[in-house]
């Protein structure tokens, strides 16, 4: 089940680089940052989806780093409910058709739901592979300090 994970991840991180090059080039800025912290986002969860995959996730994170890492998908899933709610009211208001694409309100909102999207799943993977990470830990400590064995 882990390589649709990965291939999910490693095909959102190349799309998300490619809608920062594109919209710098076609000067939509605020969907071109959006494209990039959707990239970061989804190139961090092929990180782990990998380390995890390999056995290896123990050895790069701590439950202290994936609790960071879940912080960090929480941030980026609250950035892009906020950049939705704002280029919404901004398409309301305005009106603003999709092209020309430097002024086009419409493509920041859907690379908002991405950038939301890439956090949210981000989130719900270190989450898991924390609980996954600390239930091991606990049988292994529980067997090794047994109080009941030094007596």
């Amino acid at each position: 089940m882990t390589i649709p994970r990965l291939v999910h991840a490693s095909v959102c991180a190349f799309f998300g680089y490619s809608a920062f090059i594109a919209f710098v080039v076609l000067k939509n800025y605020p969907s071109a940052v959006l494209g990039l912290i959707s990239g970061v986002t989804d190139s961090i969860l092929f990180l782990v989806h990998y380390l995890h995959w390999k056995g290896r996730l123990g050895e790069w994170y701590e439950s202290r780093e994936l609790r960071i890492l879940c912080r960090y998908g929480i941030i980026v899933g609250t950035l892009g409910l906020l950049c939705l709610g704002y280029f919404t009211t901004i398409q309301i208001m305005h009106k603003t058709p999709i092209y020309p694409i430097a002024t086009s309100s419409a493509i920041s909102i859907v690379w908002s739901v991405v950038a939301m999207r890439s956090g949210i799943i981000l989130m719900f993977y270190a989450i898991r592979y924390q609980i996954h990470d600390d239930s091991n830990d606990l049988l292994g400590e529980s067997s090794e300090n047994n109080p009941e064995e030094g007596e």
